[in-house]
């Protein structure tokens, strides 16, 4: 059975009101064309206007020794590709940022503003002139969003990434030094090797688990473990994750999530690179902790606890489009009231949409993540820039859309039945909340 890929506090789903395959408004979180049109600023150069655009959004991954392909570190380079951005800035798929506009405002947001995309295309449809060198911004990476770094945590050893397709999720356990309990409240991951590192999830795993993580990794004669459905529990902590083009940042004022002492840190990190590559990775963790929080932040999973069960998430080879929803109201877990302040979703590669909303007790429909195209490469999760309450008689709902099609197979393998198991998929959101 795939085990949960989030580690988080829940449990019994199945015995409180539930919704069983109920899809979400065909509107949920859609946006008009119109509203993300924008009119070409004319007249800009390189250096004056574009540079600093590209350094900002683009820079982290577009480097040299970076996941992207190529660096935008000179004109030289720019230049050839220039229609090549302008499509892909134009399209939304770069800088890559999965959620929908029209269905909330999220911290940390890494596309492009109208603005700066107005001006990208502007400069393309006038030939990308390059300007006067002396007006060059300087083109040192961002600092880390972190206000201080209180603890750094880094992978036991090196690792070098070994699947034949070059595609590897492996999981690192890391000694927890503090001797109180602490408070997370501000994440960095630093890659050891960024043209290797493509997303990285951090998780707490408290005292009473650290043996079962523990044996995993022991039987494993590399450092680390293959862990590419997630954790094997469902009781452990979810701290944060990272993306390529993501800086490190304090949580939201007041919010953190607890570590005890003995407890255990788990690093699990997606690796995407060329076989013959042969690097190797330490990636390392920084961490803001603080002794006391206003609110402590907790996480729920959101899906059909049957689905885990006789293959019942059953997509079928050779469908396009198969849906599954999920719906309940989380109060036993978390009180009457509780707010969330972060957001996620779990597909695997043959996803093609996902949202999370909550549905209100008279009947409403709030959207918390609408993902129209799903990319399991760009999956993160999200602080909402202001956080939303959810109340007792109020529903949880997760619908997920997959495509497994002939035309959607990875390494173009023939279309198989899939269900919620080993290599197969999943259709799982997440949440983490307070109590209000």
């Amino acid at each position: 059975m795939r085990r949960l890929p989030y580690a988080l506090s829940f449990a019994g789903a199945a015995l409180v009101a539930c919704t069983f395959n109920d899809p979400l408004p065909d509107d949920f979180g859609v946006c008009e064309v119109e509203a993300t049109q924008v009119e070409p600023t004319p007249g800009l150069t390189y250096y004056a206007d574009i540079q600093p655009i590209l350094a900002e959004r683009c820079g982290s991954c577009h480097a040299d020794g970076g996941i992207a392909p190529f660096a935008f570190d000179t004109y030289a380079k720019l230049f050839p590709l220039r229609d090549l951005i302008a499509d892909v800035t134009a399209d939304r798929s770069m800088p890559p940022w999965p959620p929908g506009d029209c269905c909330g405002e999220y911290m940390h947001d890494r596309s492009l503003a109208a603005g700066e995309l107005a001006a990208i295309l502007g400069w393309v449809a006038d030939g990308a002139p390059e300007g006067d060198a002396a007006d060059a911004h300087s083109e040192e990476p961002p600092a880390s969003g972190l206000s201080r770094v209180d603890l750094e945590l880094t992978m036991p050893s090196a690792y070098t990434p070994t699947e034949s397709d070059g595609d590897e999720v492996r999981c690192f356990l890391l000694d927890w030094p503090e001797a109180e309990r602490r408070y997370i409240t501000g994440l960095q991951v630093r890659p050891g090797s960024p043209e290797l590192v493509h997303h990285a999830i951090v998780y707490a795993v408290p005292p009473l688990k650290g043996a079962l993580y523990e044996a995993l990794d022991d039987a494993d004669d590399a450092v680390g473990w293959s862990c590419p459905g997630g954790l094997a529990e469902g009781s452990d902590s979810v701290v944060g994750g990272w993306v390529p083009g993501s800086q490190g940042y304090d949580f939201p004022e007041g919010l953190g999530s607890v570590v005890e002492p003995d407890s255990k840190v788990i690093l699990s990190v997606h690796y995407n690179f060329a076989p013959a590559l042969g690097a190797e990775d330490q990636t390392s963790i920084e961490l803001r902790l603080d002794s006391t929080v206003e609110r402590q932040l907790s996480g729920l999973a959101v899906y059909n606890p049957a689905w885990l069960l006789g293959k019942t998430m059953k997509i079928p080879a050779g469908e396009a489009d198969v849906t599954f929803a999920y719906g309940y109201d989380p109060s036993p877990y978390i009180g009457d009231t509780a707010l969330i302040h972060n957001v996620s979703l779990h597909m695997h590669e043959h996803g093609s949409a996902g949202s999370l909303a909550i549905e209100r007790a008279d009947g409403s429909v709030e959207c918390l993540l609408d993902i129209a195209d799903w990319d399991y490469d760009w999956q993160g999760d999200y602080y909402l820039a202001q956080p939303v309450r959810i109340e007792r008689g109020d529903r949880l709902k997760v619908e997920c859309h997959f495509d497994n099609s002939a035309e959607n197979q990875p390494l173009g393998a023939a279309p198989e039945d899939l269900a919620w198991g080993d290599d197969e998929e999943m259709c799982i959101a997440t949440v983490l909340v307070t109590r209000a």
